[in-house]
């Protein structure tokens, strides 16, 4: 997670810390975190080049944070000038997003997780030649899945559907979350969206901005672009998804600051335990143990 981005999200009174929320086992525990502590997964994106250790940061750092952290479309967003964000930016801003999705921890599980899938038989009827074709170089090549993974973090070129995507930039008085996985997926085609049936052939992700700011990037209907406000309904079902991603560990910490952080979390069936020095502890409630009887015996 590059730092420029979690640097949006820093505490009023420190700009060098975040305040996050991070688990461990069934408690979830908020606290205030330094940014250049947090957003990273320890060699993740390291390998080994004929024997010698490597690693791909520097290139991701390089080739890719560095020249969207100094372009104008973040200059923008890291102003506090959202509202001027334009059509010029929708290419820039969708191949950040993208790139915030590839480089993550969660993208190299998922590709493993396919490929144990393909090895179980699970993905026969769904699969191209070409995806077979990777599948059985994955499982001759050693390392092959980390691989794939790295070419997918450095990976700068926009797929085929960049001139039909549609980023709708919102903003709303109500506080948005983001998470160490910031790029967060709402909708896909045959799945009913949390935002209504328009979006329900739709493949749609968010990224939050700023606290007050975000954006959808839209996929499957017509190429555009706008800026609307939103209401703060809005915020309350993004943070729902944002928390939902981080509690199935699909994202290491979650940056949340806003005032219904409590009451989403025993939603999600975690109580109160007890107040820390500069935040709380939740931990999962445990369902009742059943007897075993059936309903009505004594």
């Amino acid at each position: 997670m590059p730092q420029f981005y979690m640097r949006q999200f820093a505490c009023a009174d420190d700009a060098h810390k975040v305040m996050t929320l991070e688990r461990h086992s069934d408690v979830v525990v908020a606290d205030r975190k330094s940014i250049e502590g947090i957003g990273w997964e320890e060699r993740l994106h390291d390998y080994d080049d004929a024997g010698a250790p490597a690693s791909i940061e520097g290139d991701i750092n390089r080739e890719i944070e560095t020249p969207f952290s100094n372009s104008p479309t973040w200059r923008k967003i890291s102003a506090g000038q959202c509202a001027s964000l334009d059509a010029s930016d929708r290419l820039p801003f969708y191949g950040f997003a993208r790139h915030l999705q590839l480089r993550n921890l969660e993208m190299l599980r998922f590709i493993e997780s396919q490929h144990e899938r393909y090895l179980a038989g699970a993905l026969e009827d769904e699969l191209t030649d070409e995806e077979r074709d990777m599948h059985d170089w994955i499982t001759a090549t050693p390392g092959a899945a980390h691989e794939m993974f790295r070419s997918g973090a450095m990976d700068r070129m926009l797929p085929p559907d960049a001139s039909a995507i549609n980023v709708m930039v919102c903003h709303t008085s109500a506080r948005f979350r983001t998470s160490t996985n910031p790029t967060v997926r709402v909708s896909e085609p045959g799945n009913d969206s949390i935002f209504g049936a328009m979006f329900n052939s739709l493949r749609t992700w968010w990224l939050t901005l700023d606290p007050h700011w975000g954006a959808f990037i839209i996929a499957g209907g017509p190429a555009g672009f706008s800026v609307n406000p939103v209401p703060p309904q809005i915020a309350r079902v993004v943070n729902r998804q944002y928390l939902t991603q981080f509690l199935h560990g699909r994202a290491r910490y979650l940056l949340a600051e806003d005032d219904f952080l409590s009451e989403d979390l025993d939603w999600a069936g975690y109580a109160f335990e007890t107040h820390t020095t500069r935040g709380f502890r939740y931990r999962k409630v445990t369902p009742p143990t059943q007897t075993g009887k059936p309903d009505g015996a004594l």
